[in-house]
């Protein structure tokens, strides 16, 4: 079975149609319907703890992330010693799986990065707060097509969305099952 899971970044519970809200989310709405919707699942009001709790399925306080994000100039990330979901899918005879969009658990060393956390591929950007538009970080460019620099031109979202189309389109070929985490770094 592929498993596609979405994070929109900063969306609150309300903002959403199939929610009772007023905001109309037509297309979030349909997938709630078609998919599976996490209604138990333990988030922070930030993105860092949400991602690092999502992905090893643990309390983000267990291993030092808790109450704030990773910022660009913290040596810091998610505790090698967790296990992420990529880890035990690939375990699980998962070939592809792809971390679409931000990461923001850590990029200041190599075993940090996604490709070093079970992930086959990632495009996207390692920190938050990054221009939508330029991609820029304080001056420095984040954008990257697993572990190199991408200069890609266009909206984040967009990109996030055309890349999470072409790795299912890619994905779908194979005979074995794939994971792909679109992340957005914007509730769009």
């Amino acid at each position: 079975m592929n498993i596609v899971v979405i994070l929109a970044d900063d969306l609150g519970w309300g903002d959403v149609g199939y929610h009772f809200s007023s905001v109309k989310t037509p297309n979030i709405d349909k997938l709630a319907q078609d998919g599976i919707i996490l209604d138990r699942f333990y988030t922070a009001p930030v993105s860092s703890p949400t991602r690092a709790g999502l992905l090893t399925g643990r309390y983000p306080n267990r291993f030092g992330i808790r109450e704030t994000v990773i910022p660009p100039w913290r040596d810091f990330g998610l505790d090698v010693e967790e296990e992420t979901l990529a880890d035990m899918l690939g375990k699980a005879g998962y070939d592809n799986r792809a971390i679409v969009g931000k990461w923001h658990l850590g990029h200041s060393r190599k075993e940090y990065h996604p490709l070093s956390r079970g992930f086959t591929h990632f495009y996207g950007h390692l920190n938050g707060a990054l221009n939508y538009f330029t991609h820029l970080r304080d001056g420095q460019l984040d954008w990257h097509n697993d572990w190199n620099p991408c200069y890609d031109t266009g909206y984040t979202t967009d990109l996030i969305t055309a890349e999470s189309v072409q790795c299912i389109n890619e994905y779908s070929q194979s005979e074995n099952p794939f994971f792909l985490y679109v992340a957005y770094n914007a509730p769009q």
